[in-house]
């Protein structure tokens, strides 16, 4: 009876602040200007974009190279894994002699979002990184790599930390749709 009465008073007063919910903004998926996309020539397929198991809707903290955490009160609306598929096409269909295409034999790309990461020290910045893979039509590896790009995070305002999420993942989007550019044979 008395450790019902301590739990339920726990919850009467509990003082944690709200959960507060943040998208990180980016450019590339905001501008909705088709005469920007050019008819392309060489066709690809976005076939899988998935995220490391920690990258879920919680906000990922990191102390250090091993020490890694989630915000209590802080959560993306979306998985980060969405967010990068989402800028990945559009990086794509913005690229000049690029198409996306939803089916048929042509070169796939696959994406994994490892990081999606706010850095606490020793500076203060959003990190992403994404391990993209192009294959051609017979599934041989045309490259596969990593993309990793970093911004500064200008206060400890947590929007402030979504807006350079976004900036960093806008970045490391255009470096694979340029690298997909390069890579892909012209559709025969």
């Amino acid at each position: 009876m008395v450790l019902a009465a301590f739990v339920c008073a726990g919850c009467l007063f509990n003082n944690a602040p709200p959960t507060r919910y943040f998208a990180p903004p980016s450019a590339i998926t905001a501008d909705d200007d088709p005469s920007a996309e050019p008819a392309g020539v060489r066709l690809i397929r976005l076939r899988r974009v998935h995220a490391a198991a920690y990258l879920g809707e919680q906000i990922v903290w990191r102390g250090s190279d091993v020490e890694r955490g989630l915000y209590e009160q802080r959560r993306w609306t979306e998985f980060p894994s969405r967010y990068l598929d989402r800028a990945m096409q559009r990086a794509l269909d913005r690229t000049p002699g690029v198409r996306l295409v939803e089916r048929g034999r042509v070169p796939t790309l696959d994406l994994e979002l490892v990081s999606f990461d706010e850095i606490l020290a020793p500076v203060h910045e959003a990190d992403v990184t994404v391990i993209a893979s192009l294959r051609d039509v017979e599934q041989r590896p045309l490259f596969e790599r990593s993309f990793t790009a970093q911004r500064a995070i200008a206060d400890a305002d947590p929007a402030s930390a979504a807006r350079a999420m976004g900036m960093a993942l806008d970045e490391v989007v255009q470096q694979i749709a340029a690298q997909v550019d390069a890579q892909t044979p012209p559709t025969r």
